[in-house]
């Protein structure tokens, strides 16, 4: 899967699997974006303090920091919070909401060209239609401006043009998958169900992740990224709206240091606990 820019001194791998194109498409708008209604803060009942989740942190060798916003009680909970991490794929949920965040403000809706790069490039992380549409719509610069926008704080797009050497934190990732979920003034409802719609139909070899240990019916929406690090080991990321079973949350969960395959599983063990975690208290 390619998960950063193209670059004859970068190595990169390239997802070879090809889907059919969507024939949807959001509606435009002209109103011009606005601060974002809501911000990620810290606030009690915090789900990594569950005995079953916190006895699962302690065992951890490995570099992880997590966040989840859990909509019922609105609390954001935070696991080594402040940590940056290297955004690998994660970045191209960012790079679809800038653009759509652009329609918005020119009151233009995405071209069909745009549709097919953005459908590929969410559901089956094509790096090349990631390429296509970072350099159409500005690169680090305009991300940078929909991200500050956006309530992003902690998110550095790279500006040599690496989009997924980007740096991020968990919390700005769930900052951003809130806005893509959940009603405010930064994204219309048509971007959200558009860019929500490709999230939930990734390609089931990359449904990974955050989606671990759901019930079934659940609707999940997430974007993956892992990407082979210089100093050695895997960044590995996942993040991701779950809803379903009395749960509706947001969570991150970024890695680094780890083997591709250690990456995943941790994440895997983390996000079904935290499934657990957050399940609906019984009368």
């Amino acid at each position: 899967m390619i998960i950063v820019a193209h670059h004859p001194t970068r190595r990169v791998q390239r997802q070879s699997v090809r889907t059919g194109r969507s024939s949807s498409s959001p509606s435009s708008t002209s109103t011009t974006i606005m601060a974002a209604a809501h911000q990620v803060v810290p606030g009690s009942g915090d789900v990594f303090s569950d005995p079953a989740v916190a006895s699962y942190l302690a065992g951890m060798t490995d570099d992880m920091t997590a966040a989840v916003y859990d909509e019922a009680t609105g609390y954001t909970s935070l696991y080594r919070p402040g940590i940056a991490e290297t955004t690998a794929s994660i970045i191209k949920v960012d790079i679809l909401a800038t653009l759509l965040a652009q329609g918005q403000a020119s009151g233009q809706a995405l071209t069909p060209g745009d549709q097919a790069l953005a459908q590929d490039m969410i559901e089956i992380s094509d790096n090349d239609d990631a390429q296509s549409l970072w350099n159409a719509e500005g690169g680090a610069p305009a991300v940078q401006s929909f991200d500050t926008t956006a309530g992003l704080t902690q998110t550095t797009p790279d500006t040599a043009g690496y989009w997924g050497l980007s740096m991020t934190t968990a919390a700005d990732q769930v900052q951003l998958v809130r806005l893509v979920a959940y009603p405010n003034n930064v994204l219309t409802p048509a971007s959200q169900g558009y860019e929500l719609g490709l999230m939930s139909n990734v390609d089931p070899s990359q449904a990974w992740g955050v989606s671990a240990g759901v019930a079934p019916g659940t609707a999940v929406a997430l974007k993956n990224g892992w990407l082979p690090l210089d100093g050695g080991g895997w960044q590995v990321n996942s993040v991701g709206y779950v809803n379903g079973d009395g749960r509706n949350y947001v969570i991150a969960v970024l890695t680094d240091g780890m083997t591709e395959a250690g990456g995943i599983s941790s994440i895997e063990g983390l996000s079904s606990l935290i499934w657990q975690a957050l399940a609906p208290a019984t009368s």
